[in-house]
């Protein structure tokens, strides 16, 4: 019986080692995609910018297409905004919802993020934004500064925050609080001129 014990705690012990070593791959992998995604975004700007606004498209499908590139200093983040909202683009990126606002652009420009989990975490620190902030929102139109009006809670089918706006603003939303996900957390900010 004692013998048995022992195996299975072996056992126990070698698949508990097993997910934490395999966690730790996904996060490494998630940071190098992730990280190449900016690469590339950022030499196509300068692409872009070099060739008189002539872009050559140079991505493969199972890119993830990105439409700029998110900045917030203040919880140290910098991301690749993908176009599509979708599990694929929230496992590497941060998502625009496609039919609102461009960055940019009059409207309201959606992002939408994941929080806590393996994959995605880029808006893990929302929550510490508060108003006057600023979001930078770099794209092959420019560089875009924006700052936060307004942080509330919502339920998820409250989904108004995503209607149009008269004026440019950017709504941010990622599940709260962590690990239950029962409400969304919804960051507000305006376009500065």
């Amino acid at each position: 019986m004692i013998k048995k014990i022992k195996i299975l705690g072996i056992i126990l012990i070698t698949l508990g080692i097993a997910l934490i070593i395999g966690a730790i791959f996904i996060k490494f992998f998630v940071s190098y995609k992730q990280n190449n995604m900016i690469v590339k975004y950022e030499n196509k700007i300068k692409y872009y910018k070099n060739h008189n606004n002539a872009l050559k498209k140079s991505t493969s499908n199972e890119d993830i297409e990105g439409i700029g590139i998110l900045t917030i200093s203040k919880i140290n983040l910098k991301v690749v905004i993908g176009e599509g909202a979708d599990l694929k683009t929230l496992k590497y990126a941060v998502g625009h919802f496609k039919g609102t606002a461009l960055p940019g652009q009059k409207g309201n420009f959606c992002v939408a993020g994941h929080r806590s989990y393996v994959f995605g975490e880029y808006f893990n620190r929302l929550d510490e934004l508060k108003i006057g902030d600023e979001i930078i929102v770099k794209t092959l139109n420019g560089e875009f500064k924006y700052k936060v009006y307004k942080t509330q809670v919502v339920l998820p089918s409250q989904v108004e925050v995503l209607n149009p706006s008269n004026d440019a603003t950017m709504t941010l939303i990622t599940c709260t609080p962590i690990r239950v996900a029962t409400h969304r957390l919804i960051v507000k900010a305006r376009l500065e001129n």
